[in-house]
């Protein structure tokens, strides 16, 4: 029903008729497939559709455990899926479980991997939940900039997770902080504010069509994304 091994070996471009499931528990590397490589290290999970092009690379060993098996009525997906461990790791206690009890008893062996895809499906979840609240955060920083009274603190409060975990996963997914996105997107419609109505309106007006309320930190703000002060910048132009 299963085939479930392990290994350490690099794995060259191959391909299952059903899906399989890799847990990384050692070294670091990349999964490739023919559209992407993607860095993956212990901790990361992987499932892969039947039919999928795929292999693992790794400069030193790799130890992963695989699970295959026909998971079609779990997983709807046409591509690869990485999903990251939990901080108790039960992603891979899971795994270990299978693999350590892989000629155990058909029911027995069955129930521990039905209990590992349902830990991923939730986890996977919890993964679509915290990017949608990263989503929102993004969208509300970017149509609300214009409002001096917009709060990145606020947003993150209201996204339903604790401030310092969005703020930490917001970072990880957007690559800056909400405060940075805010303050990028504020300085760029300045900029475009100037490139256009440089002879009609003053910076200070610009600063306030912006979302900023104090010039003085507008124009500490403006210099440090920019490299020049927004005066500078408006004779440049």
């Amino acid at each position: 029903m299963y085939t479930i091994e392990k290994t350490e070996e690099q794995s060259p471009p191959h391909k299952h008729k059903t899906h399989e499931i890799i847990t990384y528990i050692n070294g670091e590397g990349f999964f490739c497939t023919q559209e992407k490589d993607i860095p993956i290290s212990a901790g990361k999970i992987v499932v892969v559709p039947s039919e999928t092009v795929h292999g693992t690379f790794s400069d030193t060993y790799c130890e992963r455990i695989f699970i295959d098996g026909q998971f079609d009525e779990f997983f709807s997906i046409k591509s690869p899926i990485v999903i990251t461990d939990n901080l108790e790791v039960e992603g891979l206690l899971l795994a270990k479980m299978i693999y350590n009890n892989r000629h155990a008893n058909t029911e027995y062996v069955t129930a521990l991997v039905n209990a590992f895809i349902h830990f991923l499906l939730q986890s996977i979840k919890i993964d679509n939940e915290l990017h949608l609240a990263i989503h929102n955060i993004s969208r509300d920083i970017t149509n609300q900039f214009f409002d001096s009274n917009l709060n990145p603190c606020s947003l993150l409060k209201k996204s339903g997770y604790t401030e310092d975990y969005i703020r930490t996963q917001f970072k990880k997914i957007i690559g800056k902080t909400p405060t940075q996105l805010l303050n990028e997107t504020r300085i760029n419609h300045a900029c475009y504010l100037i490139d256009i109505y440089k002879n009609h309106l003053s910076l200070s007006e610009i600063a306030e069509k912006s979302g900023f309320d104090d010039y003085v930190y507008f124009s500490r703000v403006f210099k440090q994304i920019k490299g020049v002060s927004p005066r500078t910048y408006k004779k440049e132009i």
